[in-house]
């Protein structure tokens, strides 16, 4: 008699890809020197957009007014990014934030952003590098006087994404929400706008808050969105 052994129906179950993790990661670096490596919270503006793209029934053509049909291009949450940095140390991240709480309001100098893949397609990463060169961030510094500098340290990192207005409720059916009468652009966010996504807060224990020499040092924010099976 051949004895064939086999695993109980929920091991098996539990090996064949059946979990999606996400993660924001963050690393700042002064100059070349890395600061800190960690893990972003998420805003409801993101998770909401996600869920949206994947539940929206929509077609690739709207309607204008002259009742002819336009095809519309294609845009994701990063067709407007952009990252900040702020000086709050106090307030932990909530859901409901839309925006850093002390935020410096400089743009970045160059960003890019690319799409990366593992050969096992068990990893999928987008990645964002944000850096402000020498001289267009202010001193940061406790006691600073002004003219240019800033009393305080940085405590906040923020990443903005092109973002749902998350007005919908709970068990709309069917979302056809796109904006292409709107923009032009074939998506299933609605009154898209720029939104803060993700936070990396000292106040969340993420970082150490420090103090910072704009006019002397770059500083780099590298972010990376990934999605992994686990």
């Amino acid at each position: 008699m051949i004895s064939i052994k086999t695993k109980k129906i929920d091991e098996r179950i539990a090996e064949n890809y059946t979990k999606i993790k996400m993660d924001g990661i963050g690393e700042v670096y002064i100059g070349n020197e890395l600061i800190f490596k960690t893990k972003n919270k998420w805003t409801r503006y993101f998770m909401s957009s996600i869920v949206v793209c994947i539940a929206d029934l929509k077609c690739h053509y709207s309607v204008c007014s002259n009742s002819t049909n336009v095809l519309y291009d294609a845009c994701g949450l990063s067709r407007y990014f952009t990252a900040r940095i702020g000086i709050n140390t106090t307030i932990p991240t909530n859901p409901d934030m839309s925006d850093l709480v002390n935020k410096v309001d400089v743009a970045p100098d160059s960003i890019t952003r690319r799409a990366i893949k593992e050969p096992d397609y068990t990893l999928y990463i987008a990645e964002f590098v944000f850096i402000w060169n020498a001289g267009t961030l202010p001193d940061i510094y406790e006691g600073a006087p002004g003219d240019g500098s800033i009393d305080g340290k940085v405590g906040e990192f923020g990443v903005y994404l092109y973002t749902d207005n998350d007005d919908w409720v709970s068990g709309i059916l069917n979302p056809q929400r796109c904006d292409c009468g709107i923009t032009g652009r074939a998506s299933p966010l609605y009154n898209p706008a720029l939104r803060l996504a993700s936070r990396i807060a000292s106040a969340d224990d993420a970082f150490d808050a420090f103090e910072f020499y704009g006019s002397i040092d770059p500083l780099t924010f590298k972010w990376r969105f990934q999605v992994a099976i686990v």
